[in-house]
């Protein structure tokens, strides 16, 4: 009787699932159960092995791998994509793919597996053997591959017969993707066809696991096994022996495809020789006594329809009862923005979680772009050229998950406008966590004072200072970090007589590499910052500023003219104080838009939602400020707190400062007050701010019903009026451009 190696299984492999109450669990219907059911016979072909036949898809063997979560995972995508095969009507004149095809067009078991540590985060054990190969849950690769999708693998031992495929090691133990941890532009391209579409949670219920094979059809399981597995062969029947000899011997991840008066039919990774249960090559039986004892945690999935135009309509509640908010059960899928972002944190690329960021990532899309900028052909209606790049920086004071979703959500009307959309996530991360101290001191202040307290502002303020200058500050770091580096960071030049010169951070390497791309190509660049985003345009403006005063051979950036770097930018609220502005940012409004001013234009009414310009006849300006107008500021509030995250920042984060030309000295000095921040209402009414052509006003948001109905922040940064001021300003922009370019070739 063969017997599988002992190598295969490893007492430390698989763990399990976390308790997450988030978790969607599987609810039984109330169609009646079959007595018995197994892998569907139209998935079945004859095996080169006498009596017994094989899965179209074949059967894969994992080896010493240590993978199988991986393997388990891509055993039911294929189950599920050969069925979807099968069960619609094809249309007319569509063949069925043959024996061949079917067999290499199968799912990438080493993708899976490799996505899946972006979420596997074990601290107990993370740190033991860094070299260690082994997924240790199967909700760590559900959520891989909900944010990846899946390559088709090549299960020949030659390589690839395209870009897009993954293939796993155990086909060819050279295989250029052996050692890859993040899908190449192509491979995550392709990986979008084969989706995720519900999965849930199921209950060690038996009558739950009975419901779920006539439902799903497969079930994804982890189970301790025992030395009763290495036995199952066509010899003994394809029965694994129990109860065993010997005991536990490790946990082992794999799929159920059925079941009978027996027990559940198993779908292994150990080659077509293991199992053989009814003539199923790969397929052993698991008595239910085994499984009551051992198993471990099971999910079902189902696959996803492609519809990669119906983003939009995925997010929030549709139908008669004519609800659209933003309603979302789950995260948006990295595989939506590959390729379009870099994600950092305190400067560093944050590998980990659900949108991991590489360095060498953007090195593959800076040399993707360097073949796609074209600003002449896209001007001419080429859509496979690009007429430059847009660069989004959102604001800090949001989480990841709502910002990348904005991003997913604003790409497709940036490509609309000839541009390659690209975000920077800078200090995201770390304030997804940080909001969740800042609610709990919210909550605190709101249980002393009352909701609505007339001096429950001003508690939140006084409870909020020591971790707001520390948050702030950390965000202030961020910024610095992800221009100059993780190393000891400068002073401003002011403070500092001999600034410290330190390499550039992975924002700073990006910045180099668009001046160097505009100059090789004459493309466009327009950035958009949002919050407390503005931070890192002065950081690059700064940092600009110090390398041109270099000696030459000590610059770190290609030479350039700063103020045509970018053709438009765009400021959206933007958290910076005032006397950090005036620096860098409110000089190179003045030097984009020129001195003109303008007469004062009227105020905005606010029967509809609109961005309009502070001066009149500038329309046409290419650096703007967007600010609330003072009506619309005083109804924004976050969380209990009453006013902006502006106004929080600046009272309670800042150091505050004393009135202009006053004395801080002596038992008289003056009271201070809080620093004044380039995104509030008042500048506009600020006589010493001298770029006012920079300045656009909003006047209120969609979801107010009425122009004084209170409205939160995150409203506030999800509303979409400034964002379609901003596509008609680059619009207008690229009008006149092309307009000139013309003319000067006449």
């Amino acid at each position: 009787m063969p017997r599988i190696p002992q190598d295969f299984i490893r007492d430390d492999d698989v763990r399990k699932d976390w308790v997450d109450l988030r978790d969607q669990i599987y609810v039984p219907g109330l169609s009646v159960l079959r007595s018995a059911t197994s892998l569907d016979p139209a998935l079945m072909r004859p095996s080169p092995l006498p009596g017994l036949g094989l899965p179209v898809f074949g059967v894969r063997n994992q080896g010493a791998s240590g993978r199988c979560v991986g393997f388990a995972l891509a055993a039911l995508i294929d189950i599920q994509r050969n069925l979807q095969r099968l069960r619609p009507a094809q249309p007319a004149g569509h063949g069925v793919p043959d024996d061949a095809a079917l067999r290499r067009d199968i799912a990438s078991a080493d993708m899976l597996y490799r996505m899946a540590f972006f979420h596997d985060r074990y601290p107990d054990i993370d740190d033991l053997d860094p070299g260690f190969e082994g997924v240790r849950t199967l909700r760590s690769a559900i959520k891989g591959f909900y944010h990846h999708g899946a390559c088709l693998d090549w299960p020949d031992g030659d390589a690839p017969c395209g870009p897009d495929r993954w293939q796993s090691s155990v086909f060819r133990p050279d295989s250029a993707d052996r050692d890859r941890l993040f899908p190449t532009v192509a491979q995550a391209m392709k990986a979008r066809e084969i989706g995720l579409g519900a999965y849930f949670r199921l209950a060690s219920v038996l009558n739950h696991y009975h419901a779920a094979l006539n439902d799903a059809e497969a079930i994804l399981t982890t189970a301790n096994i025992h030395d009763g597995w290495r036995d199952a062969s066509a010899d003994n029947g394809g029965v694994i022996t129990w109860p065993p000899a010997l005991g536990k011997t490790g946990t082992h991840a794999f799929v159920v495809t059925g079941y009978d008066d027996k027990g559940f039919h198993v779908l292994n990774s150990w080659g077509a020789d293991w199992g053989g249960y009814r003539g199923q090559a790969g397929i052993g039986l698991w008595s239910y006594a085994d499984w009551a004892q051992n198993v471990v945690d099971s999910w079902v999935l189902r696959l996803g329809v492609p519809t990669p135009s119906a983003f939009d309509a995925s997010i929030g509640e549709r139908g008669t009862n004519g609800l659209t908010g933003a309603v979302q059960t789950g995260s948006t899928p990295c595989l939506e923005l590959v390729g379009h972002y870099m994600h950092l944190d305190d400067g560093f690329h944050v590998s980990t979680g659900s949108y991991p960021s590489f360095k060498d990532g953007w090195e593959r899309t800076r040399d993707y772009l360097k073949s796609v900028l074209d600003p002449q052909a896209a001007a001419e209606g080429d859509d496979t050229k690009y007429r430059g790049i847009l660069i989004w920086i959102p604001g800090s004071l949001e989480g990841i998950k709502p910002a990348f979703t904005a991003a997913t959500r604003r790409k497709d009307r940036i490509k609309s406008l000839g541009l390659y959309p690209y975000s920077i996530f800078w200090c995201n991360s770390f304030v997804e966590k940080s909001l969740e101290v800042l609610e709990f001191i919210f909550d605190s202040c709101e249980a002393q004072a009352g909701a609505g307290a007339g001096h429950l502002d001003d508690l939140i303020e006084q409870r909020v200072q020591g971790v707001g200058r520390a948050f702030w500050r950390d965000i202030e770091m961020g910024a610095r970090r992800a221009l100059r580096g993780s190393g000891e960071l400068p002073y401003e030049r002011d403070e500092q007589d001999d600034p410290e010169r330190v390499e550039k951070g992975h924002a700073g390497t990006f910045l180099a590499d668009i001046i160097r791309l505009r100059q090789q190509t004459g493309c466009e660049i327009h950035l958009v910052a949002e919050g407390a985003g503005a931070l890192v345009v002065h950081e690059m403006l700064s940092i600009l500023a110090e390398d041109a005063e270099a000696r030459p051979e000590d610059r770190l950036f290609p030479a350039h003219d700063a103020e045509a770097l970018f053709d438009t930018l765009h400021l959206v609220h933007p958290a910076i104080g005032m006397p950090r502005a005036a620096k860098q940012l409110v000089p190179l409004f003045r030097r984009m838009n020129g001195t003109a001013r303008g007469r004062r234009a009227p105020e905005p009414g606010t029967a509809a939602p609109k961005v309009t310009s502070l001066r009149t006849g500038a329309e046409d300006t290419r650096a703007r400020v967007y600010i609330p107008t003072p009506q619309l500021e005083t109804c924004i509030h976050f969380g209990s707190y009453g006013k902006s995250i502006l106004h929080l920042v600046a009272r309670a984060f800042e150091d505050r400062y004393p009135p202009p030309g006053a004395s801080d000295e002596g038992e008289h000095a003056p009271i201070s007050r809080p620093r004044q921040f380039l995104g509030m209402a008042e500048i506009a009414e600020d006589k010493g701010f001298d770029a006012p052509r920079a300045v656009f006003r909003l006047n209120r948001v969609a979801v107010q019903k009425h122009p004084f109905e209170p409205v939160t922040q995150s409203e506030v940064n999800r509303d979409g009026t400034i964002a379609e001021a901003v596509w008609d300003a680059i619009t207008t922009f690229q009008k006149t451009s092309f307009q000139c370019r013309e003319g000067s070739e006449r």
